[in-house]
């Protein structure tokens, strides 16, 4: 397996990850009309991407998550948020480590880029989906978190979790706060 870090994916690698996020993420496609548009409002913040994680093996992408960051405002401090978006790894090659990798290749990277804590949304209900990210730090958002879309409708979820990467002291205050965490425009 070789591990890449690229800024934007170059076109050769672009179908095999569209393949890998259609087959990620599929319950996507069974999606109505109307929770397509709502998804696209509140997943807006496609100027955040920093990066991409790839795993290949030989010339197959095997797995990709995208990386993200911005700044916020939390209770009068500036936080630089890092994201983790789309991770996912080719169907035949889970529980092999290949998830794994990628978490921890773009928590170091995300590292590089200043991140002081990073975030990310998951399903919940999947109690295995929680404990991967546990593993690596994250923990859940306990009062949930906002966030603007694109059409300024302001969302609340709790499907979010953090965990710190340059400031163990900034990740320490969000998870004691009784302040619900806002995340600025668009959720990853």
């Amino acid at each position: 397996m070789k591990v890449h870090i690229y800024v934007s994916l170059p076109d050769e690698l672009k179908a095999q990850v569209d393949a890998i996020h259609k087959e990620s993420f599929s319950w996507a496609s069974n999606q109505t009309p109307q929770e397509r548009m709502v998804g696209k409002d509140k997943f807006c913040s496609g100027d955040d991407r920093i990066g991409y994680v790839v795993v290949e093996e030989g010339n197959d992408v095997i797995g990709v998550v995208a990386l993200l960051r911005r700044s916020i405002l939390f209770e009068n401090m500036t936080i630089t948020l890092g994201g983790i978006g789309g991770l996912c790894t080719r169907k035949d090659k889970r529980n092999k480590g290949v998830g794994t990798l990628l978490l921890q290749k773009a928590m170091e990277e995300l590292q590089r880029a200043r991140c002081d804590i990073v975030y990310l949304c998951t399903d919940m209900t999947k109690e295995w989906m929680v404990k991967f990210y546990e593993k690596a730090g994250f923990i859940r958002i306990k009062r949930g978190h906002t966030y603007a879309g694109k059409s300024g409708k302001r969302y609340r979820e709790t499907d979010g979790m953090i965990a710190p990467v340059r400031s163990v002291e900034k990740f320490q205050h969000i998870a004691a706060s009784e302040k619900v965490l806002d995340i600025g425009r668009g959720n990853w």
